[in-house]
């Protein structure tokens, strides 16, 4: 997390999370935001971190009630079946989390496939960073991407930012493949600082770095078509601690596009239940009236 903090401040020197922050920390600031549950996501930048890190998650999972943990393999881990095995068979994780951009290996290519298959057999969902090209200098290769959906329908493949901005293909993917699901984090806050400068008349020069103004401007349409038509299929995210702020923030950014009562409901609550209820995960308690 020290690492990662390090990272945000070099092109957000002002950014307010001290990297000293500690587990006890996150936890209460998850708590103070009554967040019943949330994915506690690992990668590893080294082969060598691989079973060490999943292991951690492992450990400090099963202390946390509200963390619902992921593992992670690296396109060097020499047994990518059996490390896969492991983290769901044998240490109860949901599925799995790949960042291609930041482990610098390409997600969806043949050597990932042993993993895909046991998540495929086991119907587990698979995380995978996709969006922000241009601020990442890396791209996603969708071709492959849609190879494997259509090779493992029943590993149910999130695209976290939802493809940021390539919201008409995101439409067309969640059309077309029902194993196909989009999470939301930072793609949210960023539409409503496009909307906002938008609206100022601002031009491509008020916008941050790498933010793609002229894609966003193709695709926004189909960014509002997104919850439209296939709200039940799209969560909400946060990134947190390193995201575009804290959960209240966050969660204003949304409420601010007033989806209605329906899609707000499915991207807090519904559509995660219901990629748990798919997996055959151990059912969430359902919310209170309060909630």
């Amino acid at each position: 997390m020290r690492g990662l903090v390090r990272w945000v401040k070099k092109f957000t020197p002002g950014f307010p999370v001290n990297e000293g922050i500690s587990a006890m920390e996150l936890l209460e600031g998850i708590r103070e935001s009554e967040i019943p549950c949330f994915f506690n996501l690992v990668f590893p930048l080294w082969e060598e971190e691989t079973e060490d890190l999943n292991r951690f998650n492992r450990d400090f999972c099963a202390g946390v009630a509200e963390a619902v943990p992921f593992g992670s393999v690296h396109i060097r881990t020499p047994d990518k079946e059996k490390e896969t095995r492991r983290c769901i068979e044998e240490y109860g994780f949901l599925g799995m989390k790949l960042h291609p951009y930041a482990q610098r290996f390409p997600a969806f290519g043949p050597e990932m496939r042993p993993a895909f298959e046991v998540l495929n057999e086991h119907r587990r969902p698979l995380l995978v960073h996709t969006g922000f090209d241009v601020f990442y200098g890396m791209h996603t290769d969708f071709q492959e991407m849609e190879e494997v959906l259509r090779d493992y329908p029943d590993m149910q493949v999130v695209a976290v930012h939802a493809l940021f901005p390539h919201f008409e293909l995101a439409h067309r993917l969640l059309r077309e493949y029902p194993n196909f699901w989009l999470d939301m984090t930072n793609t949210i806050s960023c539409m409503r600082i496009y909307e906002d400068l938008r609206g100022e008349g601002k031009g491509a020069a008020a916008f941050p770095p790498g933010f793609e103004v002229e894609s966003i401007r193709e695709n926004r349409e189909h960014f509002y078509r997104l919850f439209d038509d296939f709200p039940e299929r799209i969560m909400y995210g946060t990134d947190y601690p390193v995201g575009f702020g804290y959960h209240p923030a966050l969660l204003d950014d949304m409420l601010r596009f007033a989806f209605g009562e329906r899609v707000e409901e499915s991207l807090l609550n519904g559509a995660v239940r219901s990629l748990m209820r798919r997996c055959g995960w151990l059912e969430l308690p359902p919310p209170s009236p309060e909630d």
